[in-house]
């Protein structure tokens, strides 16, 4: 079963991530995490994916992101970290 969690960061400055071709504005943008539950005796997940929604005129592209490379945006940025857009997770299965 995978679960996908939500947050939401904050550039304060225009930023890019590896593989864009450009620079996108300032402003809130949603991640998603992905994670895969583990087939063990505990409580276990992996993460299997990262997307950073990025939204553009009337169209939004999910960006796959390494979550180091999406860090090092941050950090540029002045930011430190991801905030919960919500507390709930959404399932698939």
């Amino acid at each position: 079963m995978i679960q996908t969690r939500s947050a939401v960061v904050t550039f304060i400055a225009p930023f890019t991530l590896p593989g864009l071709d450009r620079d996108y504005p300032a402003g809130d943008y949603r991640v998603n995490v992905d994670e895969e539950q583990l087939d063990v005796s505990f409580a276990a997940s992996r993460r299997v994916a990262t997307t950073i929604m990025l939204v553009s005129s009337a169209t939004t592209l999910a960006w796959p992101v390494d979550p180091k490379d999406l860090e090092a945006a941050l950090a540029a940025d002045g930011q430190r970290s991801a905030r919960p857009e919500h507390d709930d997770q959404n399932e698939h299965q």
